[in-house]
Order: structure tokens, then C-alpha cells, then sequence
């Protein structure tokens, strides 16, 4: 006799319970993890800039550390979703054949073969053999149905088909073809999937390093998407209860991400470059600083600063405030304000490091005030185009 496993009511108290009598314990945890994480994405982001002498001199700002802890867990849980959407696609193909868990082992093993061959051709397809989009999306669709069909067409394999079609002939997967159709189009869907995993690695590795060869990339690549099915193969060839295994799945994911964004090059910089734009601790807009520091109209170039003396014998820059974080600043010449992420900290120690405090802020001069046409009682929207901008 079969005895029944506890339901999700019973574990959810279970585990509740748990928590709650753990809770000092696991704040205790959450906060140091939280603050830590803080801090190391604003350090990541420095580094990312080539100016980790700022890091010391903002950490002070609290509450602007909470709020940038907050974008950056924002944009982390977008990439893990980004990252999940391979491992989802694949534990519903999977799914297909719940009605047989005395062979599940096997089909995860057999399964994983056309999604093998569909992420070998796709880093074929963008790293060596470069063809036209229509041509590589039809190497890659034949590539999947083929080794799909080889799979479906072993004896072994053919049994359990018999098998899950006798226990439960659903509409629409009743038959062979059914069910050829059904896997296939979800074996085709996590290989394509994979394409969101490949652009979030291609950028985070081109914006640390430069190297033109591709074979580091394509196995970082490669390597990521095979460790994206590794949560599904947890699920399913882990023994104990439904709901350990989604325990252990979902642990595995948190891991793999974890590792994806710490672990590849130029991850967590893409992050913290994403959120500094996003909470205007970069801004990409030209402006005007009146320095209060000590600084000499002969100590800067004029034609990368356009500098001058204002009447109360300050310093005036034109440039763009590449961080700022509770009273650290860093103005940068607008010669800087193109240069890709893997380049800008070859040339960020020519920016200028002062306080907000010893600061003021000027708006960058419209074209009206050198235009003839401008001059007029209504002058034209291009007049209103600040310079540098």
C-alpha cells in the first residue's frame, strides 16, 4: 500500500515554522548579505570606471547605498529571469512524459542530446561560420528536428513513448506524430531560448576584455548554456519529495546565476554600469561645473575642457559626471562620453575628482546665443539644442 506524501499546506506550515522560529538569525544573514552585495557593486562599478579610489569616499551615503542596492537587485532578478527562461523551456519538454517517473533518468539523458547539438550549432553559427540569418535559423531548426527524430527512433526510447501515450493519451499528443510535434517544438524553444544567454554573456565578456580570438568567448558561452539545463536534470534525477527537488532546482538556479554574474567577466560591471545610468549616478549630458577646488586655469587643457574663469575667478569645465555618489564626484572631458565600457578606464584618470559640495552646476548654453537665426521673436526647436549634446 502506497502511503501519500504530506501536502503543500502541511510543508508550508513545516517550513514556515522554521523561519519564523530562525527568524534573528536569518535577518541577521539577509542584512549582512544585502549591505555586502551593496558595497560590492559599487566597488564593481568603480573598478568597471578604472577609478576604485572612489569607492572609500562614497560608501559613507547610506541611504544612496540602499537605494542602489535596490536597482541593482532589480536588474540581477531581470537577468536571472533572462536566464531561466532556457531551464523553463526545457523542464517542459521534460514534462511531457510525467506520466512515466520510473524512466525520467533516462529521457532527462536522452532529451538533453538535441538541446546539445542545437547550443553545439548556434556557437558555431555566431562565433566561426557566419551565414544569413535565414540560413542559420534553418541549419539550426534541421540540426533539433533531426537529432530530435534519432532520439524518438532508439527502441529504448520508443517504449517509453508506448508507455506515457497507454497511461495518458492527451488531445493533440494522442499519437506518434502528436507528441513528436509537441517535444520537438519545445526541444526547438530552449535551443532558441538560448539566444537571450548568449547576448547577456557576448556583452558581459566584450565589455571586460578586447580580445578578438573567439574561442574563450564561445566556450564561456557554450558552457553557460549547458549549465542553464542543470537545475531540470537536479529536478528530475534527484531522489526524495516533489517539493525537496523544486528546493534543490531552485537552489542550483540561484547558484548558477550567482556564478554567471560574479564568476564571468564583466557581468556585474555591465550591471552596475546599467544601474548608474538608471539612478543618474552616470549621466551622458554635457554640462558646466564652477570648480571650487584649488585648481589653476593652466593645470587643465583647454581644448579637452573648455575652460575658462568666471567673474568671481573660479574655474569653469564643460564635461559629464561619469559618478556620483553621496558627496564623491568625477567629471570627465566629453571627449570620454563614447568610449565602450571595456575602454573607459584607460582614460578616467584624466577626469577630475572633487566633492558635490565644492561643485556648481551651470546648464550647458543653447545654440541661440551664436545663431543668427535664433535671434528672431520665434526662433526654431534646433535653437533650443544645447551644445555637446
Amino acid at each position: 500500500m502506497q502511503v501519500a506524501g504530506p501536502t503543500f499546506e502541511e510543508v508550508f506550515r513545516k517550513n514556515l515554522k522554521r523561519v519564523l522560529n530562525y527568524w534573528s538569525q536569518i535577518g541577521t544573514v539577509i542584512g549582512l548579505s544585502a549591505a555586502a552585495l551593496g558595497l560590492f557593486s559599487l566597488y564593481m562599478y568603480t573598478r568597471a570606471i578604472g577609478r576604485t579610489d572612489l569607492f572609500m569616499a562614497s560608501i559613507d551615503a547610506r541611504s544612496a547605498l540602499v537605494v542602489w542596492l535596490v536597482m541593482v537587485l532589480f536588474l540581477m532578478l531581470i537577468y536571472l529571469l533572462l536566464l531561466t527562461v532556457t531551464t523553463l523551456l526545457f523542464g517542459l519538454a521534460n514534462d511531457v512524459f510525467r506520466n512515466t517517473p520510473e524512466h525520467m533518468n533516462d529521457v532527462v539523458v536522452w532529451l538533453t542530446l538535441p538541446v546539445l547539438a542545437g547550443f553545439l550549432t548556434l556557437i558555431v553559427l555566431s562565433y566561426y561560420v557566419h551565414l544569413g540569418e535565414a540560413l542559420a535559423s534553418l541549419i539550426l531548426v534541421a540540426v533539433v528536428v533531426l537529432v530530435t527524430a534519432l532520439v524518438m527512433s532508439r527502441p529504448a526510447f520508443k517504449r517509453v513513448i508506448h508507455s506515457s501515450l497507454e497511461k495518458h493519451p492527451a488531445a493533440g499528443r494522442g499519437t506518434w506524430g502528436g507528441l513528436f510535434v509537441t517535444l520537438t517544438l519545445c526541444l526547438l524553444g530552449t535551443v532558441i531560448s538560448g539566444i537571450f544567454t548568449s547576448l547577456l554573456i557576448i556583452n558581459a565578456y566584450s565589455n571586460e576584455a578586447s580580445n578578438d580570438s573567439p574561442h574563450l568567448p564561445a566556450l564561456l558561452n557554450f558552457l553557460g548554456l549547458l549549465f542553464s539545463l542543470l537545475p531540470i536534470v537536479f529536478f528530475y534525477c534527484k531522489a526524495g519529495s516533489p517539493y525537496k527537488r523544486v528546493f534543490y532546482a531552485l537552489m542550483c538556479t540561484l547558484l548558477l546565476t550567482a556564478a554567471f554574474l560574479l564568476v564571468l567577466p564583466g557581468a556585474m560591471s555591465q550591471i552596475t554600469y546599467k544601474a548608474a545610468g538608471s539612478l543618474d549616478v552616470r549621466q551622458d549630458g554635457i554640462e558646466r561645473f564652477v570648480l571650487h577646488d584649488d585648481l589653476e586655469l593652466h593645470d587643465l587643457d583647454p581644448l579637452m575642457w573648455n575652460t575658462r574663469l568666471t567673474s568671481e575667478q573660479r574655474l569653469e569645465v564643460q564635461g559629464f559626471q561619469l559618478f556620483s555618489f553621496g558627496e564623491a564626484l568625477l567629471i570627465c572631458p566629453k571627449g570620454l562620453r563614447n568610449l565602450a565600457l571595456n575602454q573607459m578606464h584607460r582614460y578616467t584618470r584624466t577626469c577630475i575628482r572633487t566633492r558635490n559640495s565644492a561643485v556648481t552646476r551651470k546648464p550647458a548654453k543653447p545654440l541661440y546665443g551664436q545663431n543668427r537665426a535664433c535671434a528672431g521673436a520665434a526662433p526654431p526647436a534646433a535653437c533650443w539644442k544645447p551644445q555637446g549634446s
